[in-house]
């Protein structure tokens, strides 16, 4: 069960399932919208006529940008955590701001410009980090112990398969005449995320517990000292887990990025089965929604590095064939094996990597006590837009260079050469870099298991001091 020291904090293990739910209950709504974030590119050169190198460029601004938010949005997240002891009023102005934003970001005017995309898309990405963050800093803190967080996250993930999946059923509506991705799957999409995403917001905040009380607050109340942004870069690097971690996830990140930057660009341009494409995303991604809870069964047998293993190999050899597909073939049953592959790869990823941020993260805490919770999962979420849109900007860019042009009908085969090399062959070399550093994780399940009841331990002691 659930003991509280007051209304606000969890203290121990035991959540029940309703909170979990609850506190999951966005993650739909905000998968919804991040699933346009993924052929958003691919729209806005077919149909509006802008160069895939443009593309390349506006993405790698906004991650310049995101350089400078993501650890402010951490530590601003952490100052208002250790004197509230919430983080939902962060998540709350995020999701609301991320409607906004999406509303300008997918129903461009006509005449759309380079400073528009550019504007709005920063300001998706900034409304994105305002709620990302504190959000997964609060499901770290929901619990101490790394099977419950295991659970959260799997929860978690799982309703965020459910939002791309719902994203991916909007052509099949009756609003449409083609199941093709186009401007107006786009408008329809900005109406159904508010219709997902303000509901879940009401319930996360209202049900879901804020989580454990902030390690630092009990700190400052003896010590009176402040921590300052040099000390917790020193933190950072003292912290080896969290490093090996980072170079493993840029590594898959930037494999994955240049291939789901490109994967659509591909079918509808290349392979020219557009139509095809919403069909085969729903039904990967029905397989998706399956894995995530046998991705949570197969962590506790085997553990959190061997699953990760599993997943990307899944993922490369799901690559790999892609590049060896060509227009002139009957390719849909071959799209539909590796995507429904892919996806299961995929799945499994964020089940394993929260738990690992968080194993991490502890681990930090046993040699500095201030709780930085939200600072390390800034950076976490620096990386994932980072490397997804830094391997989307590189594949745009090396596919443009190499005279790949979306808005032709007929490719030949160097236009073919372009994209399998900027889809496929680069992306698996990332993808095979961050294998190594994968199996360097120096956190196992056991290592795991004795820091959370060292820092249980720890904390028992300074409640009664």
């Amino acid at each position: 069960m659930i003991h509280r020291a007051n209304k606000q904090t969890v203290l121990t293990r035991g959540l029940n399932n309703w909170q979990v739910l609850a506190f999951s209950a966005p993650s739909v709504g905000l998968m919804f919208l991040l699933g346009p974030m993924s052929i958003v590119q691919g729209v806005y050169a077919k149909y509006f006529g802008i160069p895939l190198t443009t593309l390349a460029g506006v993405l790698l601004l906004c991650r310049l940008f995101d350089v400078f938010s993501d650890p402010l949005m951490g530590y601003f997240s952490d100052r208002y955590k250790a004197r509230t002891g919430t983080r939902k009023p962060f998540v709350l102005v995020g999701g609301l701001l991320l409607l906004v934003c999406s509303y300008f970001l997918f129903i461009p005017p006509n005449d759309v410009s380079t400073t528009y995309i550019t504007f709005w898309m920063i300001s998706f990405y900034a409304a994105s980090t305002l709620s990302s963050i504190p959000t997964y800093a609060w499901g770290g803190e929901m619990s101490t112990y790394p099977e419950e967080r295991t659970l959260i996250f799997s929860v978690q993930a799982f309703a965020g398969k459910i939002g791309f999946l719902l994203f991916y059923l909007v052509p099949f509506l009756p609003l449409f005449t083609t199941t093709e991705m186009t401007p107006e799957t786009l408008k329809a999409s900005v109406i159904i995320a508010a219709v997902l995403m303000l509901p879940g917001l009401y319930v996360a905040l209202r049900y879901a517990p804020v989580g454990s009380p902030s390690r630092e607050n009990k700190i400052e109340k003896k010590k009176k000292a402040s921590v300052s942004f040099l000390e917790i870069i020193s933190a950072f690097k003292r912290n080896k887990p969290f490093q090996v971690f980072v170079v493993a996830y840029m590594c898959v990140g930037l494999g994955m990025g240049m291939y789901f930057g490109l994967f659509f660009i591909f079918v509808d341009s290349y392979l020219g089965r557009g139509e095809d494409y919403a069909k085969l995303v729903s039904l990967s991604m029905v397989a998706g929604l399956i894995s995530v809870p046998l991705a949570y069964k197969a962590i506790t047998l085997v553990g959190k590095k061997w699953a990760w293993g599993l997943s990307l190999l899944l993922m490369v050899l799901s690559i790999v064939y892609t590049g060896q597909l060509r227009p002139e073939e009957d390719v849909f049953l071959s799209l539909l094996t590796l995507k429904i592959v892919l996806t299961v790869g995929t799945a499994i990823l964020p089940v394993i990597t929260m738990p690992l941020l968080n194993e991490s993260i502890d681990y930090g805490l046993l040699s500095n006590r201030a709780e930085r919770r939200g600072l390390y999962f800034s950076i976490y979420s620096l990386l994932t837009k980072f490397e997804m849109a830094l391997g989307l900007a590189l594949g745009l860019a090396i596919a443009g260079w190499l005279g790949f042009d979306a808005t032709e009908t007929n490719h030949g085969e160097a236009s073919g050469f372009a994209i399998r090399m900027a889809m496929s062959w680069i992306p698996c070399v990332f993808m095979c870099l961050g294998f190594f550093f994968i199996w360097r994780l120096p956190i196992d399940e056991r290592r795991a298991g004795i820091i959370a009841r060292r820092l249980a331990a720890r904390d028992l002691r300074e409640s009664t001091q």
